[in-house]
């Protein structure tokens, strides 16, 4: 596979913690296209860099989860696809609804944290309060050098995924309307 595009600076409308509202005129942004699975790497990319946050942000035409990753290495393989519900959590094997009617689930081949308590130590289940569309993100694994995210919405909506860099981090845009 080809190695994720990578810009050189991050958008201005990422900060740390939680996302403001784009600064995408009203009417002219573009809203993310399609539903099929996107897979670039994943498992076999797996990384040494960890997840150092999680977050989400709201925009004129899509609603944004962030993964965040920290340290040194190549970007991870990264899989996003619906699934049905309940989830399965690895590697306990308990199942779990997710809150809303449908279910994307970020993949990622790195840690968050490591085991060595390194990278993110924040909540692993929360419901955003900066958000419409989203209703939960729940972490279903981080076994095994992989992490995986569930992440509920109120409705099946198209989405994409991009990789930047400076910090490194996976994003996924998904559909307003």
């Amino acid at each position: 596979t080809s190695a994720p595009p990578e810009p050189t600076s991050p958008p201005a409308t990422e900060p740390l913690g939680t996302e403001p509202p784009g600064t995408e005129p009203a009417g002219e942004c573009e809203a993310p296209v399609g539903r099929d699975t996107f897979n670039d790497g994943f498992p076999n990319r797996m990384s040494s860099m960890v997840g150092s946050d999680i977050r989400t942000g709201a925009h004129p035409c899509f609603e944004r989860v962030v993964i965040e990753l920290a340290g040194t290495g190549d970007m991870p393989g990264v899989r996003v696809e619906y699934v049905d519900d309940p989830v399965q959590l690895n590697p306990s094997d308990q199942t779990v609804d997710i809150d809303g009617d449908a279910t994307l689930v970020i993949s990622v081949a790195a840690w968050m944290p490591s085991m060595e308590g390194d990278g993110y130590a924040g909540p692993t289940d929360f419901t955003p309060t900066n958000v419409s569309h989203i209703r939960q993100i729940r972490q279903m694994e981080n076994f095994e050098g992989m992490t995986a995210w569930a992440i509920g919405l109120d409705s099946e909506r198209d989405f994409e995924v991009a990789f930047f860099d400076s910090p490194a981090r996976v994003v996924v845009d998904i559909a307003t309307e």
